[in-house]
Formats: C-alpha cells, structure tokens, sequence
C-alpha cells in the first residue's frame, strides 16, 4: 500500500507506463521556458534534470521495500545530478574533497541567482545559470513525481504543468508562439486522462470517486471534452478581442522589486538633478530615494511638477532644442510662464498659491505647476536669476552663487478651464504652428510608429486630436507592461524592441506617444519633472522616486500644451491620467484618461512613489535618450519593497499563528475529550462504591448473605458500565463519519475511509457484530479478541436496556452491623489505593471500550 494515502503500490507495466507519461508531460509542459531561455537549452536542461529524477524514481520502486524512503532516495539523486552538472562545467573539482566540494555551494548559487535576475529573455546561461536551472526543474519534478505516482492526485499535478503557462509572463507579456501553450494543456490533459485511462484496474478498485475509474460512456465524454476544446480555442481569441481591456494594477510588483536586493548599498550621490542632460531612467536606478522638496498649495489636487520640455526628435532621441527657450511659436498661449500675476481666463478661478521649500535639489531649474503666473523666492539673489520659459512652461536659474538646496519659492498659478468638448473641436490649422516653428515633423517619425499610430487610431475611430490623444493613451496603459530594467537585444531599434515586447519605461512611454501623435499632424513635446507626490497632512512631499517624463499635445494658444499620461500605473511613482478625460476610460479601474486638466484624481496622487528620481551627473551633451534603453539597473524603492516584504512577513505570519492556534485548538480538544472520559468513568467508579457499601449494609440485615447484596451492586455497575461503553463508541462513529466528509470535501482522501455506523434496528450484540464484520471488510484485522470485546460490551448494554429493574438497597443508616462476609476484602490497586468489587468491575468494560475505539480508528 501506498504509505501516505493507502492506494495499492503501482507495480510492473502500470508503474513504467505512469513514469513514462510523467516525464513526457514534464517536457511538453517545458515549451514556455523556450520564451525565457535561448536555443535548445529549454529542452536540454528539462531532460537533463527530469529523467534522472523519474528513472530513479522507478528503479527504487522496483528495489526498495519501503516506499517512504523513495523520496529521501531522489533527493541524493538530485545532488548528485548537481554534482555531475558542476563537474562538467568546472565549477567544482572531485579532487579536491567532499568539503572542498560542499564549501564550493556558498560561490555557485548566489552567483546563478545573479546571473539570472540580471538577464534578460531570452537568456543565454552561464554555468551556474545552467546549474540553477537544472536544480529547479529537478527538484520540481520530483515533487510531481511524488505527487503523482504516489500520492495519485491527478488534478494538482496536471494544474501544475499547465500552470507553466504563466511563467514567462514575469519576463516576456508579449508571450510566444503557438506551441508554447499548447505544450503545457497537452501535459495536463495527459494527466487528467491517466485518471480513467490506467493499466493496472488494482489500483482503483475500491476508489469510490466517479473520475477514478472507467467512464460509463468513454465516447460521449470524449466527444463532450473535444468539443468543449474547440470551442475555447475558437472563441478566446474574438472574445478577448471585444471584452474590455483591464487597466494595469495599481501596485507596481514586478521584476525590478523582485530583483531589488542588488545595489542595495549604493552611495548616495547628493543633490538631485532631473534634466535632459541625463536620461531620467539613468537616474532612477542611481539614486536611493530621499526629498526633493515639500509644498503646500490651494489646489485640490496638484498638478505635475515641470522642469523642462524636449521638443524635437533626432532619429533617436528627443532633444530640447535651444531655440525652444523662448516664445518658439511667436505668440503667447494659456501655458506661457509669465510673471504677471494675473489670470488669462475668468473662468478658471482664482490663482492657485503652491509655496515651495527645496530639500535636494541640483541644477539650473525650479519645479514649478503649469500655467505659471507669478514666482518668488525667499532669496533675492535667485529671484534676480530666475528666467520664466515662456514656451516651455518652466523657470530657468541663471548663474547664482546660492545653492537650490534649502531656498524657498512661492508659484501663483492657473488652473486649466478646458473641456473635453473644448478640446475636440479646435480649430485644425492652430496644429501647424509648432511645426513651423521647428518642432519635430510628421517626415522625421519612424514608419513603425506611423503605422501603429494609425491602427490604434483606426480602431478607436478617432476623429480629433483628443480622441487620438485619449485612444493612446488607453492603447499603452492597459496594454503594456512597466519595468526600468528591460534591456533591448543588443543590435535591434529601441522603438522597435519596446513596441515589439510591449514592455518599458517612462521615456519610452512618453516619447513614443509623442512620435505617434505627431505622425498623425498633431504636434507633440516630452516633459520631464515629477509627479505630484505624496500627501502628508497638508504638505505634499516629492521624492525622487516622484521623476518622470511625459508627453504633452498642442492644443493652439487657447488651451496651450495638454499632458496626457501613457505610462502604465504600475510605475507607481504617482503617475495620473488628467482628469478631463474621465469619462473617455471607463476600462480603466480608478483611473482617468488623457486631456488638459493637469489635476489628478485623489487616488492616484497617493501613489507610493517608487520608480522614476532624479541623480546629480552632468552630461555635457544637451539630449535625453527617451526612446534607447540604458544599461541595467534595478529598482530600489524602499516603501513599495516595504510593503511588498511586510505583506510577505504579515502573511507568513498569520499563517503560522493560524497553524499554531489550529494545532493548539486540536489538542485543547482532544485532552478536553480525555479529560470528560476520565471524569465519567470516575463518577461511574464512585456511584459503584457507595452502591457497594449500602448493598453489604442491606446483605448484614437480611441474614448475613452479603455475597448477594454485593452481587446486586456490582450487576448495577456493570450496567452503567455498559451505557458508558455504548455511548462512547457511538460518540467515536459519529467524529470518525465527519471526518471523512470533512476530508472528502478537500479532496485529501485517496481511496477513501469506508463508513461505519452502529444499526440501530439490531440488538446490541447483532449490531456491534456487523460493525466488526464492516471493518473486517476492509483492510483491518478484526481478532477473535475484539469480538469477545463486543461480547462483553454488548451483554451489559443489552441488561441495561432489557433486563428487569434491580430492588432498591435500604438506606445504609438502618442496617445492622456488617458481618464479616458481607464485603469482599478491598483490592490494592497499581497506585497503592484500594478498590472494591464494584469498582473493579468497571474496569473491564473501560479497557474493551478502548480496543474497540483503537480498532474503529485505525480500520480503512
């Protein structure tokens, strides 16, 4: 018998037929690691770590007589693998000794660990890579291995290899080709199928489940199965195609946290500096967190923070072109910075007063809200070097001897009054006026980006610029993935591997949504600043986890430039789409879509901030590389890891209190149970004695022939005793029959307990011999000494029910003094007392009541 669920040992054909079928499924279940892994090496390694492990498996079946130990067996069959793999690559040498060999550990796998979190899919693996790899499909084949021919369970293990699906979605959403899926549903059906399909019928008899053995009707049911397969083949794809899309998650969890032990303990590096002279990406994966600065403001919700624009496109980056410094387009529009202190529109309300204090702070601009009125510092000197930036939108520095770092400044600004409405019926021509001004041109943005911008649009049936704008928005947030850490293979075009893998960071986001808007004649800049930040109290504090870069759309200079937010919300950083375009994103779950209001809504400006910042290098070069991938880096924010590892520490710990107050709850229970059966027996053991002593009192009056008054004592004893006994052994059916259908609901039985129970229409002696004869049935010995037991038990039981009434004793007090033989000598007991006839009586039926309940508990 199986030692863990009581299933028949698989044996000969059945036994090479199941391993057989276990590791073909392995390896069709391995398709997916070909997205992850380069060339053959998917293959290679699945079968070089799951064959030995399943051929070992079957040669201890076949050797050892023990199966427990065929697990424990495997593993040394797993180190050994592990060895030979290190041997062969050189990592280890067998000359130099078993220490030297074990010590050798310590070096391999932190550096597989390495090397595995820093590439990127497809990985080409090293020799300690290759080493992780193979330990991990062995260890997780041999528990599949245990799982399935062992233990029987069909179902877990089938789910497990179909669940290999979702392992290339951490590294690579854009999945891969047709046989990645269907090699993992092709192994779990395989599985599944052994459940009905099995070559030793010894092996399920007796399973009473309906799925363990052969099918009423194999064909209907296989009929049904295919057609339901070709139904879900034929109708996911259209389907999913009409279903709304699912906005991004709210909680950036994703390799770069994973990842986020490397770097750890990196410097910091001083005052923060996000500029176009350095790729914003760069400096995120530089700098630790720390304040930038902290604000207050009348504003509801504030706006971003801008630090400066790039209006134009190389081939290859987005530059901020000098002539963008002043009034590129030779005429004043909402967004101007101006320092006049008054408002453009009526409608727009008071002036928004937004007071600022720097706490880290490098370069030569102010973040400043949009639609600037008015600005000032606590420091005259600065406040005489400060240039507005009219077209841009931002506050240059000019040379000042005062650091940024400690000044405080006030921003008047004004909020942005239009609508969406407002912003779809523009006035087309007002689009060309940044073009001719010099900013980037529909001829200068790649063909790829023309023509996915036209597709999105198509699709979404855009008309305008706003509807354009909303569509791509939506198309990037619910559609890509976030991460800082993805790299382009080396040789291929940065747009091409970001719109290919759907997957990166803010540049890319925003200059991409830049290139297509612009392609389709609507002219449009990359910002780079932060983000609102976080509230706290009546102050927002930034970070430089709060740096970003987003994309803003000329709308002429009635409404000026419009940001819009493609970057997913799993950057959470505080990213938020403009509240304007609300009601133009009911896909996306809490979240707003696209328009000109640079105001999010309360639950995105909340966001923890943990992915974009700031870093103090200076690049000579006046360009920002917001569509090229950087070198690697990983994230290293401190609160979302927090709240990441606290959550993981919560869990594990609820788990284990849970655990802990479940086992402590059982045995509570059990030593209460123990405690009442004590206490029954005692009190049946006491009312005997006082029985006895009036029976001898009642014996010594009516002649001396206590023998008989005792006797009549210990009848009514044993009587009780028989009650007792009977009850308890109903009481141990009744919790073993709960169990059962306890554990069968889980699913944790095998072959499942036979049910026992006592038949009330029999006698007592009729019905405790079915009982044994339902257990003999089984797969428990029932001994001639159990069935003198239920003998015992049954004769009391059956006295107490049917035998006539026993005449009352006389009270003790009227009795004549006791003879001499009226009272059996007392007994000494094992703990030195003393025990009378009556007492001892009692004893027997204890003891019986205990061998029956030990043979009820232990019968299958």
């Amino acid at each position: 018998m199986s030692p863990l669920m009581g299933r028949p040992t698989l044996e000969g054909n059945a036994l090479v037929g199941r391993s057989l079928v276990l590791l073909l499924a392995v390896l069709l279940a391995s398709a997916p690691f070909s997205i992850l892994l380069a060339g053959s090496s998917w293959f290679v390694l699945t079968l070089t770590a799951a064959a030995p492990v399943i051929a070992g498996g079957l040669m201890l079946r076949h050797l050892v007589d023990r199966q427990v130990l065929v697990p424990l067996l495997q593993l040394v069959v797993v180190a050994v693998l592990l060895l030979v793999v290190e041997t062969a690559h050189g990592l280890i040498s067998v000359s130099e000794g078993p220490l030297a060999m074990i010590t050798q550990q310590i070096a391999i796998f932190p550096g597989a660990v390495s090397e595995l979190a820093s590439g990127m899919a497809p990985v080409t693996l090293g020799s300690r890579g290759t080493v992780l790899v193979v330990a991990l499909i062995a260890l997780g084949t041999l528990v599949l291995d245990l799982v399935f021919l062992d233990l029987g369970w069909h179902t877990p293990t089938g789910l497990a290899l179909m669940g290999s699906l979702l392992i290339p979605a951490l590294q690579q959403p854009s999945g891969g080709a047709w046989w990645t899926v269907a090699g993992p549903l092709v192994a779990g059906t395989m599985i599944l199928a052994t459940r009905t399909v099995h070559a030793d019928p010894a092996y399920i008899e007796g399973d009473r489940r309906p799925q363990a053995g052969p099918l009423p009707r194999p064909l209907r049911a296989a009929g049904a199965a295919a057609v339901s397969i070709v139904m879900v083949a034929a109708l996911a794809m259209p389907v999913g195609l009409v279903l709304p899309q699912i906005a991004p998650t709210q909680v950036a969890l994703d390799m770069d946290v994973i990842n986020r032990w490397q770097n750890r303990d990196m410097p910091q590096l001083g005052p923060v500096m996000i500029d176009d002279d350095v790729s914003v990406r760069r400096s995120l994966l530089q700098q630790d967190d720390i304040e930038v600065l902290n604000y207050t403001t009348t504003a509801t919700q504030p706006s971003y923070l801008r630090l400066r624009t790039l209006n134009t496109f190389d081939g290859e980056t987005y530059r901020n072109d000098s002539e963008g410094e002043d009034q590129a387009l030779g005429r004043s529009s909402f967004s101007d910075a101006r320092g006049d202190g008054e408002t453009l529109d009526p409608s727009s309300g008071d002036l928004i007063r937004s007071e600022f204090s720097v706490s880290s702070l490098g370069g030569d601009r102010l973040p400043v809200p949009d639609n600037i009125r008015a600005v000032d510092t606590s420091e005259p000197r600065v406040s005489r070097a400060l240039s507005p930036q009219p077209s841009n939108g931002a506050i240059a520095v000019g040379r000042t001897s005062v650091p940024l770092t400690g000044l405080d400044y006030t921003v008047l600004s004004e909020r942005n009054p239009a609508s969406a409405d407002e912003l779809r019926t523009v006035d087309p021509t007002v689009f060309e006026q940044p073009l001719e001004a010099g900013y980037t041109s529909r001829e200068e943005v790649p063909q790829i980006a023309t023509d996915l911008a036209t597709q999105v649009k198509e699709d979404a049936g855009a008309e305008n610029a706003f509807d354009t704008a909303v569509a791509y928005q939506q198309y990037f947030r619910s559609s890509f993935a976030y991460s800082l850490t993805v790299n382009s293979p080396p040789g291929e075009d940065p747009l091409e591997s970001f719109l290919s893998d759907r997957i990166g960071y803010c540049e890319q986001f925003a200059s991409t949504f830049a290139l297509m808007m612009t392609s389709q004649g609507y002219p449009t800049r990359v910002a780079i600043g932060f983000t609102a930040g976080d509230q706290q109290g009546d102050q927002w504090s930034v970070s430089s986890k709060n740096a970003h870069a987003w994309p803003e759309v000329w709308f002429g200079p009635e409404h000026g430039w419009v940001r819009f937010e493609p970057t997913p919300a799993a950057a959470a950083n505080g990213v938020s789409t403009p509240g304007v375009t609300e009601a133009n994103s009911a896909t996306e779950e809490g979240q707003s879509t696209g328009g000109p209001s640079e105001e999010p809504t309360p639950e995105e400006t909340t966001e923890e901030p943990t992915s974009e910042e700031g870093t103090t290098e200076d690049d000579p070069e006046d360009t920002t590389d917001a569509a090229s991938s950087d070198g690697g880096g990983l994230v290293t924010d401190p609160q979302t890891v927090q709240r990441v590892e606290g959550g993981l520490f919560a869990g594990l710990t609820i788990g284990i209190l849970l655990a802990a107050g479940g086992a402590a709850a059982v045995l509570l229970i059990r030593r209460h149970r123990v405690h009442l059966r004590e206490e029954r027996w005692s009190a049946l053991a006491r009312g005997g004695a006082r029985g006895s002593a009036g029976g001898e009192g009642a014996g010594a009056q009516s002649g001396g022939f206590g023998g008989d008054a005792g006797a009549l004592a210990v009848e009514s004893h044993r009587r009780r005793a028989g009650e007792l006994a009977w009850s308890e052994l109903t009481g141990e059916l009744t919790v073993r029959s709960r169990a059962i259908r306890l554990l069968g609901w889980t699913g944790a039985w095998g072959n499942p307990p036979q049910q026992l129970a006592l038949d009330a229409a029999l006698p007592p002696a009729r019905a405790l011999e079915d009982l044994l004869d339902q257990i003999a049935a089984g797969d428990t010995e029932v001994t001639p000494e159990h069935r003198e037991t239920a003998d015992r038990i049954a004769s009391a039981y059956t006295a107490a029910l049917y035998a006539a009434p026993l005449p009352e004793a006389e009270d003790p007090a009227d009795a004549a003094p006791a003879s001499p033989f009226a009272q059996e000598p007392a007994r000494t007991t094992e703990d030195g007392g003393s025990a009378t006839t009556a007492t001892m009586a009692a004893a027997p039926l204890r003891e019986d009541a205990d061998r029956l309940i030990a043979l009820i508990r232990n019968s299958r």
